[in-house]
């Protein structure tokens, strides 16, 4: 007895005809049957196929990942035979009776049908092909068999141009053809017009016109037909007659490629050849092997995007971890100050930014920010603010020639739609003053140990927005008590079902928390802003920052 084995090895099909005798299964050379795995799922010598007779044993010879007979792991020695699966580490052989390939006596000549046999073009809906594979067709055995072990090549992981070139491959096999041509639909276009994606021979991609016409394109693409045409060159849907007649096109098909949710695209194959003339039968199996096409491809494509995801949410993931390494590990203490800072990023990068640093003349600076946008972009540019305010601390400059020093900067390194609302505060602890530059920014609460409410409001524009802004400095005392809280409109514009969270609701949550160490009053607006919520999500970054100079102490 006979058998065949066929195998995909990195994306090629390879088969190999045993007779009766002993033979190995490994990647050594020395074996019979050599397998090529750059995984190393394989042992060097992984198995041994003995035939005698009509008796077909495989054993295991101690390899590494198993033996394996219709997904059940092999015994010492399993009886195979055709039909049968085995698989090796991460290969699969399929197993044949190469007798059975083609029938006795029939030449492949044979099997094709006569011109006369077919109407000159033949109409084939998807759903007919469905219903006769499914209750079982007269379509030749022999092409069964081919498509049945080519279903092997669309299960692999591959890259999309991949895919395409074992497509053609697949359709080459099946089919004696001159000209394959695959056209996909544009993903966010579906009218727009069909665009080769690969060819065979490769060179008829560009260097020769595919001359179907839109309205054959259409009955494919629309009616969701399949298209046998037996005489291209009096067929008028052929659009360019003259160039038909120069490259002697005989006969066509065409298929829609169907994912069994949408049309892809379409697949073309020609021949040239005067003797092959396909018919009904080339017809039914062009169409299954199109829509297993499209299947793979959509697997394929949906496969990169979600790699594509993969490789975008691990971006995220550093880009948010490089960004809280810029945060301050520790915010500054200073004799008669309490300051504390909390941030809560939407998305896993914010645009939201806060900072806070000594300088060697005793004052602390304070710098809260939200820049334009969301994600990674937003990321980069508060990046970008918080690295330049570090330089510009300690170049000695006021707040007001600060700030419009970092806005000329981003207006130089952003594009004009990235621009940061900013407060800046120089804080003097010596004298308990805090002056400070408030560029578009929420007007921070200054509330007086009185509980009166003082608003710092804006004194330039956001830096980064438009040429030629100016930007004014304003000062204000820090009386003994008293509570600055700045802070992102993440807290403000929060949506619950009530609306936007608000100003008033803020206010009314530290006045009535005034005395509270900070770590309780922070606790007090972020659980107030929850309640608030409710289920519904957050839409912003989140940025609370809290100095508080302390109450003086009796007898002091």
């Amino acid at each position: 007895m006979e058998i065949t084995l066929q195998a995909t090895l990195q994306g090629n099909a390879r088969s190999w005809q045993l007779e009766e005798g002993r033979h190995r299964i490994g990647r050594a050379t020395s074996n019979e049957i050599v397998l090529t795995d750059p995984d190393r799922s394989i042992s060097r010598v992984h198995a041994e196929i003995v035939i005698e007779g009509n008796r077909i044993q495989i054993t295991d010879l101690g390899s590494r990942n198993g033996t394996w007979v219709n997904d059940r792991p092999a015994q010492p020695s399993t009886s195979v035979g055709p039909g049968d699966r085995i698989r090796l580490g991460n290969i699969e052989l399929a197993v044949h009776d190469p007798a059975a390939s083609v029938p006795s006596g029939i030449s492949s000549r044979e099997m094709l049908a006569d011109a006369e046999q077919v109407p000159g073009t033949v109409r084939l809906p998807w759903e007919q092909v469905r219903s006769e594979l499914q209750t079982g067709s007269r379509l030749d055995r022999s092409l069964f068999v081919v498509v049945s072990d080519a279903g092997q090549l669309l299960v692999r992981p591959q890259s999309l141009e991949e895919t395409f070139e074992s497509v053609l491959d697949l359709v080459e096999r099946v089919i004696t053809t001159r000209r394959i041509f695959l056209l996909l639909l544009d993903e966010t276009e579906q009218e727009a017009h069909p665009i080769v994606r690969a060819a065979r021979p490769a060179e008829a991609r560009t260097g020769e016109k595919l001359m179907l016409s839109r309205t054959l394109m259409e009955t494919v693409l629309k009616n969701q037909e399949s298209l046998l045409v037996t005489d291209a060159q009096a067929d008028p849907r052929f659009g360019d007659q003259a160039s038909i007649v120069a490259m002697d096109i005989r006969s066509a098909l065409v298929a829609p490629l169907f994912d069994n949710n949408d049309i892809i695209g379409l697949i073309y194959a020609d021949t040239s050849d005067p003797t092959v003339r396909y018919d009904l039968d080339h017809l039914r199996i062009f169409t299954m092997l199109a829509n297993m096409i499209a299947v793979k491809i959509t697997n394929t494509r949906l496969l990169e995007d979600q790699r594509a995801k993969e490789r975008m949410e691990q971006e995220m993931a550093t880009a948010a971890k490089i960004q809280r390494g810029l945060l301050p590990a520790q915010l500054p203490q200073e004799q008669g100050y309490e300051i504390l800072a909390y941030q809560t990023p939407c998305f896993e990068t914010g645009g939201d930014l806060y900072d806070a640093e000594k300088g060697t003349d005793g004052s602390i600076f304070l710098t809260v920010g939200d820049v334009s946008g969301k994600g990674i972009g937003a990321a980069l540019l508060m990046s970008h603010v918080i690295a330049s305010m570090r330089v510009l601390y300690h170049e000695g400059l006021g707040p007001a020639v600060l700030i419009d020093r970092l806005h000329r900067q981003i207006l130089r390194a952003s594009e004009p739609a990235h621009y940061a609302t900013l407060f800046f505060g120089r804080l003097d602890p010596r004298a308990h003053t805090l002056a400070y530059v408030n560029a578009g920014h929420n007007p921070p609460f200054l509330l007086g140990p009185d509980g009166r409410l003082t608003t710092l409001d804006a004194t330039g524009q956001p830096v980064g927005l438009l040429e030629g802004a100016e930007f004014e400095v304003a000062s204000t005392p820090l009386l003994p008590g008293s509570l600055l809280c700045v802070f992102s409109d993440g807290i403000t514009e929060a949506c619950g079902p009530e609306g936007f969270y608000g100003e008033e609701r803020l206010e009314e949550c530290l006045r009535s928390h005034l005395g509270r160490p900070l770590e309780e009053v922070a606790h007090a607006i972020f659980d107030s802003l929850r309640e608030f919520q409710g289920s519904t999500p957050p839409s912003d970054d989140i940025t609370l920052f809290l100095v508080r100079r302390k109450p003086a102490q009796p007898g002091a």
